[in-house]
């Protein structure tokens, strides 16, 4: 009897270790899922388009662009709209007898790359027209940011002739301005469709 006791006993242990043997792999297999779960909930929700990353250079971009787009506050444009005028003031008259009077007087106005522009015109009298002479000036936003702008400007004026006679006209600029220092200044102009340039 010893013998089959010890090949029972035998016999019982090997199917209880496989049992546990297999036991074990159902509950690894059980934990393995509900870890599996337990992280899917964790995890936030992915959208379906991913994500776009931003280089540095990007990021640079889209500030500077930000800046650009961002309004400029009231104060800003009251500004603005005062020193075109004065710019204009001093850069439109035309007089055949001192023909470069504009310059020194759009100085404070101008920035220096546009004062060297400047000097480099020269503004003659046409074949009828010896003066000309600012009327009003209306400005119209096209381009606002805080460090440059572009505006619009129709400007009345009125031509003299050589024989005295006198004819009004409206002149259409388009005018950049820029801040340099603390202080809006006049960067560039140009005519704007079929207008008269002294």
């Amino acid at each position: 009897m010893k013998g089959p006791v010890k090949t029972w006993l035998g016999s019982i242990i090997a199917l209880g270790m496989i049992a546990l043997l297999i036991g074990s792999i159902f509950e690894g297999n059980r934990i393995e899922k509900e870890r599996a779960v337990a992280e899917q909930k964790q995890q936030p929700v992915t959208q379906e388009k991913p994500v776009r990353q931003y280089t540095p250079n990007e990021q640079a971009v889209s500030e500077k662009e930000a800046e650009e787009v961002a309004a400029p506050t009231e104060e800003m444009q009251t500004e603005i709209q005062k020193v075109i005028p004065e710019f204009l003031k001093a850069y439109v008259p035309f007089d055949v007898e001192s023909p470069t009077d504009f310059l020194e007087q759009s100085k404070p106005y101008v920035t220096d790359k546009l004062y060297k522009a400047l000097e480099q015109e020269q503004r003659r009298a046409t074949l009828t027209i010896v003066k000309t002479k600012l009327i009003n000036v209306d400005l119209e936003p096209q381009k606002e940011g805080l460090q440059e702008q572009w505006w619009n400007a129709d400007i009345e004026v009125e031509h003299t002739d050589q024989d005295g006679q006198t004819r009004a006209s409206t002149l259409a600029y388009i005018i950049k301005v820029k801040l340099i220092d603390g202080k809006w200044k006049i960067d560039d102009l140009g005519v704007r469709s079929r207008a008269w340039n002294p």
